[in-house]
């Protein structure tokens, strides 16, 4: 009985890395970001993009000012890997690094991402993202996010985001190329 799972988990993790998702990892979004620690809601433009350098390795990165009574300023860079499930789904993990500014003070530290990505039907992808990010500004951040299909290569995009209990919300565009 163990070899035959054994022999079970081996075959899903080779068909799971020769299967090739429809899913695109060359884009560009942005839109309106809301985030509410506090009792403060930081709210202003947040601009996000992604370009597949290979077949299943992605650079990534975004950037966010958002603004009340503060200042709060994100901007990460980094890669990710993705591991084809099926032609509709895919996990990827990554890693990048973080740069905040909250007011006057700054921090640079290391997060670890990953998350799933599925193709509901032609019009739906459904997905979500967890974060750890390091640091003096250290978090944990979990998100579910909607792309519909708007054009061939665009989607609106809505997204609930909680980054260590605070509600965050973000809603835009996606432009893919290639």
């Amino acid at each position: 009985m163990k070899k035959k799972l054994l022999s079970l988990a081996v075959a899903s993790l080779v068909v799971a890395g020769t299967a090739q998702a429809d899913l695109n990892y060359n884009y560009v979004e942005g839109g309106l970001g809301i985030l509410s620690p506090s009792g403060q809601t930081y709210i202003g433009p947040d601009v996000r993009a992604s370009f597949a350098a290979t077949e299943d390795i992605f650079i990534y990165g975004g950037f966010r000012f958002l603004t009340d009574d503060f200042d709060y300023t994100n901007f990460h860079i980094g890669a990710g890997y993705r591991f084809c499930i099926d032609d509709k789904t895919d996990l990827w993990a990554g890693g990048n690094i973080e740069y905040q500014k909250f007011d006057s003070w700054n921090d640079t530290g290391i997060a670890l991402r990953g998350g799933a990505r599925h193709q509901l039907n032609d019009e739906l992808e459904l997905g979500g993202t967890l974060r750890l990010v390091t640091g003096d500004f250290d978090y944990l951040g979990l998100n579910g996010h909607a792309r519909y299909k708007l054009a061939d290569n665009l989607d609106f995009k809505g997204e609930l985001d909680i980054q260590d209990g605070d509600l965050g919300l973000f809603a835009g565009v996606t432009y893919y190329f290639k």
